[in-house]
């Protein structure tokens, strides 16, 4: 493997011991996460990717992967088992109670419950690992910040009891700064980058953390003036050829100006007073590897 695949150690310092991947949907969140959990790794730090569901997408990206990364994935089953115990008071009667045929079906549909049972979970697993970094892909842009929202509103509302120990615990130990930072992830495009913008302001005003990073997925790769000059030239020339290098002029042009677009969109984002950082656009989907060496951080103002 070359160094280039490798990649530099990308200095995650700033990022407090778990780190929160967040995002609309489909902007690569899943892989994002997998690629800091691997330049963690590869800055000396063990890391711990926690994913959600059926853990395909975290597999796929650290398929093949050299560095120590463990993936570690919660089942909504098995975080309200666990979640649960301080409720019914141990996990022997919580196990009891998910058996029972009435119970389960009622606990599940609560939605506050299975929100405090996945950060509970995800709680203990950061006590667990102590001296690793915990990165976890968060569910997308709506249901994440709701998650992040429950402890806090629990808290506030319940006063006392089990559950409101729960959420107190919660609130100090994992969503608050110190614990854990945000990272969004959003990608060059004007809806996109709108709903981003949203995002980081319900994130600000309704929970206890705030946006440490923005990485801008699959940025497009700025073409050298060299190729436009020799597209133009090609152009000029007569026949299917000119006609053809006349096509291709105009999607380079295209894109050239997209790119313009796209930087004053960015505008607003890099307001936001967080680091920012990008990940250049790859022809296949890459793995967590390739994003660890794609992730620069983006210095200019």
């Amino acid at each position: 493997m070359s160094p280039v695949d490798r990649g530099s150690a990308l200095d995650l310092s700033f990022l407090a011991p778990v780190v929160l991947v967040m995002g609309k949907g489909g902007v690569g969140k899943s892989t994002l996460a997998a690629g800091l959990a691997y330049a963690a790794s590869n800055a000396g730090a063990p890391a711990t990717l926690i994913e959600f569901g059926d853990g395909e997408a975290g597999k796929r990206a650290l398929a093949r992967s050299d560095r120590d990364v463990e993936h570690c994935v919660i089942t909504p089953e098995q975080a309200l088992e666990a979640g649960a115990a301080p409720l019914f008071g141990s996990a022997l009667l919580a196990k009891v109670a998910f058996g029972n045929f009435a119970m389960k079906p009622l606990l599940r549909a609560a939605p506050a419950i299975r929100e405090l049972a996945m950060l509970e979970a995800v709680r203990i697993a950061a006590v667990q690992r102590p001296g690793r970094r915990i990165v976890v892909d968060m569910p997308a842009t709506g249901h994440g910040v709701a998650w992040l929202r429950v402890p806090r509103q629990g808290r506030d509302f319940l006063g006392s009891g089990p559950l409101f120990e729960l959420c107190d615990r919660l609130a100090r130990k994992l969503l608050s700064k110190g614990c854990a930072s945000i990272v969004v992830v959003t990608l060059p495009e004007a809806l996109v980058l709108e709903e981003t913008l949203e995002l980081c302001h319900a994130l600000q005003t309704e929970t206890a953390l705030n946006v440490e990073a923005l990485v801008l997925n699959r940025q497009a790769v700025s073409l050298p003036s060299a190729a436009l000059d020799e597209a133009v030239r090609w152009s000029q020339k007569g026949g299917a050829v000119g006609a053809a290098a006349h096509e291709v002029l105009n999607i380079l042009r295209s894109r050239e100006q997209n790119r313009e677009s796209q930087r004053s969109s960015l505008a607003p984002l890099r307001a936001a007073g967080c680091r920012f950082f990008s990940v250049t656009e790859t022809v296949e989907a890459p793995s967590a590897q390739r994003v660890a060496a794609l992730l620069q951080e983006v210095r200019e103002a």
